[in-house]
């Protein structure tokens, strides 16, 4: 099923709160990559990235009652989604677990090849040495699948230093790999 862009977020929650509950499957689709990107940009984790994108959707048709403004549904997603990051990270801080970047690599199709997990990884790992705006540019673009505008404006920045940024990313992300995989062909 495919995310239908002829109704409105406030028409998708009226729907579902009248009991058409299938209508949430077009709220997934149209916020999963934005979910997931966040997640993955805040955790660096693929698997807890996962778990955690889809307990956001979770959450939000358990509680789809009480967003009170319905055409907030994205604004509203997100907070349950950085609450949950929150979370995850209390969570460790207890359990004494280190706050940093410890990336492990889950959820992948047993059919790819040892060469493709291997690149995966690497490029997990490279994603989560590069600093927070970088990872951002790139998780916006290349996960999000925004455009430089609509990453620009999200960032608070110019579309200019929104360029300026995505080089700078790229180049340090393609040093990053090669350090973690010296052989790799880039």
């Amino acid at each position: 099923m495919t995310a239908n862009p002829t109704l409105s977020d406030e028409d998708l929650v009226k729907r579902v709160l009248r009991g058409e509950t299938v209508i949430y499957e077009h709220v997934v689709k149209r916020f999963e990559r934005l979910v997931y990107g966040f997640m993955l940009r805040k955790i660096s984790d693929v698997g807890v990235a996962q778990d955690l994108a889809q307990e956001t959707f979770l959450i939000g048709f358990e509680n789809l009652n009480r967003l009170k403004d319905h055409a907030r549904l994205k604004s509203w997603l997100m907070g349950i989604a950085g609450n949950l990051v929150r979370d995850h990270y209390k969570r460790r801080k207890m359990a004494g677990m280190p706050e940093g970047m410890d990336v492990e690599l889950t959820g992948l199709d047993p059919l790819q090849t040892a060469e493709q997990s291997e690149r995966h990884e690497v490029l997990y790992k490279a994603l989560a040495k590069l600093s927070e705006r970088y990872r951002a540019v790139l998780i916006k673009r290349y996960l999000e699948g925004l455009e430089y505008p609509q990453i620009a404006e999200d960032l608070g920045l110019s579309v200019g230093a929104v360029e300026v940024c995505m080089h700078r990313a790229r180049k340090s992300l393609g040093a990053a790999m090669k350090e973690l995989m010296p052989d790799i062909d880039m």
